[in-house]
């Protein structure tokens, strides 16, 4: 029996260069929740305010979910998780990225609104900055040093440049502060992550709070940084545009993210859960 589906967001439930979710997806999603007792939830790298307006502001669509890459964990509206970066871990690695040329720390409270502010440290292009700012929505404010009054949930690092600049970036930085992950799913930019922070890891705390099982959960992903929890459970969903290594590791498919693939599985899940059957697109791959 399926209790839980996660999802990732970007170009798996959101079709790329959307802004949301489409309205048939929502409605899917609210079948899902209103008429069986399976919990869902996105499973992504973005964190609940920024959820918020990819959903549109229906809350009830995030009421579960692994966050921020696993540093917040939700199940029907209670937090399960909440890890936060230590301040010295950030300014070490502003530190690092201050001789750097056009290199910067990006740094996100846990504490948000909609216009997602981030705080920049250090030296930066204004011109650099807003086409990052355009580019992935954020609002920014310049700083001198890490701010110590408050709690960063999130930090990422932009860097503008070739492929073999991101690689220095990564050596400097890691070599630097070994107690951080870099994660790069948009180019010329780095997720910051604690070592030992994951989609996986938080997915793992979301079954142990909650007593699910693996196999009572679905997950449905299309990138590189979906693989490894789509291997954790036997019930993996590629959508029709993932990568061809996702398509490889996910034992079921659907459409693609432009087509609603994953809310057309959500309305077959309900169907079939319902009839007490196997949904169709878990027989037929």
């Amino acid at each position: 029996m399926i209790k839980l589906v996660l999802s990732d967001m970007d170009n798996t439930l959101v079709p790329l260069g959307a802004r949301h979710v489409t309205k048939f997806t929502r409605d899917a999603i609210h079948t899902l929740l209103s008429e069986t007792d399976i919990a869902f939830g996105p499973n992504t790298g973005r964190d609940y305010v920024e959820l918020l307006r990819l959903f549109s502001m229906d809350k009830s669509c995030l009421q579960t979910g692994v966050m921020s890459t696993g540093k917040r964990v939700m199940y029907k509206g209670q937090t399960v998780s909440l890890k936060v970066f230590s301040h010295q871990t950030l300014q070490r690695v502003a530190d690092v990225l201050s001789g750097e040329k056009d290199m910067f720390l990006l740094c996100y409270p846990a504490k948000t609104n909609l216009f997602n502010p981030a705080y920049v440290v250090g030296p930066v292009d204004a011109a650099k900055l807003e086409k990052y700012e355009r580019k992935l929505f954020f609002i920014s404010g310049i700083v001198d040093s890490v701010p110590d009054d408050m709690d960063f949930i999130a930090a990422t690092i932009a860097c503008p440049g070739t492929p073999e600049d991101m690689e220095r970036c990564r050596k400097l930085v890691t070599e630097a502060c070994p107690d951080i992950n870099l994660l790069s799913v948009v180019p010329q930019w780095f997720d910051v992550l604690p070592k030992g922070v994951s989609k996986v890891s938080g997915f793992e705390e979301l079954l142990e709070k909650t007593g699910i099982l693996p196999e009572e959960v679905i997950v449905f992903g299309d990138g590189e940084n979906d693989i490894e929890i789509l291997k954790k459970v036997p019930h993996s969903v590629a959508v029709a545009n993932a990568i061809s290594e996702v398509k490889a590791v996910a034992k079921h498919h659907v459409g693609a993210s432009a087509d609603d693939g994953v809310a057309h599985a959500l309305l077959e899940l309900v169907r079939a859960t319902k009839a007490g059957e196997i949904p169709r697109f878990m027989v037929e791959n």
